[in-house]
């Protein structure tokens, strides 16, 4: 059943990279704690970094504070929707909103614009200090 995972990510990657041909990825297979993985730096086109990776049947998604994962990934409704969001947020039309308390990130959503508004697709948080001051952060390439 490995394989089966292992490719479903690898059409992911292809997808991504075939997309956005500018954009330097690093692919890796041998890290000791993910199956698969790609990296996109901080570069030209890209105002933040992003991790991707593939642990058993969940495919991961990492921007900033944020971290969500889709499974199982023999769903192709489900790698459909991972790879619009990778998609969309690589391209700019998706965007992460960090919450801060003080300086600790307690809050992150992956928003897609929706008429006049931003839909919130997922989300992460944490039990964090209900002190501090409130602050955001957007993540977005322009």
């Amino acid at each position: 059943m490995a394989e089966i995972e292992k490719e479903a990510f690898k059409r992911v990657y292809t997808r991504i990279r075939d997309a956005f041909p500018n954009l330097q990825m690093d692919f890796y297979t041998d890290h000791p704690e993910v199956d698969l993985g790609l990296d996109i730096h901080k570069q030209k086109g890209m105002n933040f970094e992003v991790n991707l990776n593939l642990q058993g049947d969940e495919l991961h998604l990492c921007a900033g504070h944020f971290w969500l994962e889709w499974f199982p990934c023999t769903d192709g409704d489900i790698v459909e929707k991972y790879t619009e969001a990778v998609m969309g947020l690589l391209s700019g039309e998706f965007r992460v909103l960090e919450h801060y308390r003080g300086t600790k990130a307690v809050k992150a959503e992956l928003q897609r614009p929706e008429r006049e508004r931003w839909l919130t697709i997922g989300s992460w948080g944490t039990w964090g200090l209900n002190f501090g001051r409130k602050t955001t952060q957007i993540l977005i390439n322009r």
